[in-house]
């Protein structure tokens, strides 16, 4: 059973989005428009260098507490009396500046703020907090030069439907374990894609190199055996708010690396296949997606005793009112040995097994937004998790089962 606390908390975050909503709040534009530094247009001062200047911020706050099959047996430190369900955590903060130069260019540089609280993670008998790592998210150059727009620096490939969306629009609290499994994170690298982003046709081809690092601060640090990957992206309009995806990445790892490394940024699959459609009706919305990653791989190379991974993701949503909806997502995952199990709070808080054969996940959700005509300015998210898992490791042990549930309180400026 849920402990009383986040159920507790979970009633107040809706009361105050609930009461927030019928306020009338718009604050959140009103400190969105402070943020921006300078704006040619606004401030009528014609600048042939600088058009706009912007700082950039994200803050993101979330709980999260398990509960898996197998009760407190089944919960990390629960032998030595020390077992622990529930976590909380800076999920991220970001900080960053945005500028509009020369006419045709976009300057972006966002970085993790470090030193934030961490989830507590359990080691050696005893539970500790992490700290938050210092990082580059972003920081690339951008130009427009219609019909094509391309991008140089550290970018995140927009490759895979959910991993496409930003974390400030995203509609589910965490991604889906097998978009996360497979998606790379920003990485170096250029690309290029069609500048109109509603032309019937679209497009996307990029190099990246993966990116692999010890410290945080004194990116990149790159290494042969993981060497690079390239990615093609066409897409194709249906209508008006309907639109369908292929997505195709293939990485440069050497199989027989045997060096592990403290951190590996790119795909987890030598190569990596997805098509996505979206559709948008009303108050309805949807996302249908297939992926599959062949060659299942990790930092070290190739995992042992495993191949292939495919899954499906389904995640249909329903604006209830402006400022509230409901979201629901149906995740399958299949491979040999080759499915990750197990999201971020099951993994950190339970002792059940990393990986398994096949993994079922069922999402309910709801997101209450203060500012409804920009969703991603501020808003409470709460959400619930039930997954299944079936097969075995290599060890013989199995991948989590249970309920998740988790609530996050998220801006972006």
């Amino acid at each position: 059973m849920m402990m009383k606390a986040p159920f507790y908390f979970i009633l107040l975050a809706s009361a105050c989005a609930v009461s927030a909503s019928e306020g009338g709040l718009r604050w959140g534009n009103a400190l969105a428009r402070s943020f921006k530094i300078f704006d040619a247009g606004r401030d009528h001062a014609d600048n042939p260098y600088v058009q706009e200047m912007s700082l950039r911020m994200r803050p993101q706050y979330q709980w999260g507490y398990v509960d898996p099959v197998g009760g407190a047996g089944r919960v990390k430190g629960a032998s030595a009396g020390e077992g622990r369900r529930g976590n909380d955590e800076w999920r991220r903060f970001r900080i960053g500046v945005q500028a509009k130069v020369l006419r045709y260019f976009t300057l972006l540089s966002d970085w993790d703020i470090g030193g934030l609280n961490g989830r507590y993670k359990y080691s050696d008998g005893r539970w500790t907090r992490s700290r938050s790592q210092a990082a580059v998210y972003e920081l690339y150059v951008q130009g427009n030069f219609k019909p094509i727009t391309f991008t140089l620096g550290k970018s995140k490939p927009a490759f895979i439907g959910e991993y496409r969306i930003s974390d400030s629009k995203l509609p589910t609290i965490e991604r889906s374990d097998l978009v996360n499994q497979l998606a790379p994170e920003a990485l170096y690298g250029i690309s290029f894609t069609n500048s109109d982003a509603d032309a019937k046709w679209g497009w996307l081809l990029g190099a990246w190199f993966n990116g692999q690092h010890d410290n945080l601060w004194l990116e990149p640090a790159f290494r042969t055996d993981t060497n690079a990957m390239v990615g093609v992206s066409i897409s194709r309009s249906f209508g008006e708010q309907s639109r369908a995806y292929l997505d195709w990445m293939h990485s440069f790892v050497d199989e027989n690396c045997t060096e592990e490394a403290a951190s590996y940024e790119g795909p987890g699959a030598q190569d990596v296949v997805a098509f996505t459609w979206e559709v948008k009706r009303g108050k309805f919305g949807s996302m249908a997606e297939a992926m599959a990653g062949f060659n299942v791989t990790t930092s070290a190379g190739k995992r042992e005793n495993s191949e292939n991974v495919c899954g499906v993701s389904l995640i249909p949503t329903y604006r209830i009112s402006p400022r509230v909806e409901a979201v629901f997502r149906y995740a399958l995952a299949i491979g040999s040995n080759a499915v990750e199990s197990g999201s971020r709070y099951a993994s950190t808080n339970s002792a059940y097994s990393s990986t398994c054969d096949l993994s079922q996940s069922f999402y309910f959700g709801l997101n209450f937004y203060l500012n409804p005509e920009k969703t991603d300015r501020a808003r409470i998210m709460l959400g619930a998790e039930y997954t299944h898992a079936s097969g075995h490791d290599a060890m013989g042990e199995r991948g989590f089962t249970g309920w998740q549930y988790a609530v996050a309180i998220r801006a972006n400026f």
